[in-house]
């Protein structure tokens, strides 16, 4: 009788953990955002990494992935603050990663478009700053 009650406990505890980490804020859009970004689709994951870093600022990976799927379009200047953002949260072993990402972003814009770090009309420049 105390067998079965322990195992059902157990199975409960395992599968409550497992779920666990859907119930963090921003997880769905980040996932929705991973997806779009390993099928290359980078708009749309902008899109999604956005509404991820807005539901749980203190992801560093959501602001990682942002950066890295604006560099994927071109939007070297809209990558560099992500990636502060994400540097600025992110444990230690991650930081020499996202530190090459900024500079790569930073050279790129400086060297692309030394006025705006932008390519586009004025209107998508200025939307990347709302």
């Amino acid at each position: 009788m105390f067998a079965p009650l322990m195992f059902t406990m157990a199975v409960v505890l395992l599968s409550s953990c497992a779920t666990l980490r859907s119930f963090t804020p921003g997880h769905d859009s980040f996932e929705e955002g991973m997806a779009s970004f390993n099928q290359g689709h980078f708009d749309s994951a902008i899109q999604h990494f956005r509404r991820s870093t807005l539901e749980n600022p203190n992801s560093a990976q959501a602001y990682l992935y942002l950066g890295r799927s604006y560099i994927s379009v071109g939007r070297w200047k809209s990558a560099i603050q992500p990636l502060r953002t994400a540097f600025r949260l992110s444990p230690h072993e991650a930081k020499d990663e996202i530190m090459n990402l900024i500079v790569d972003a930073v050279f790129a814009a400086a060297t692309s478009y030394p006025r705006w770090g932008e390519s586009g009309s004025s209107d998508e420049r200025n939307k990347d700053l709302l």
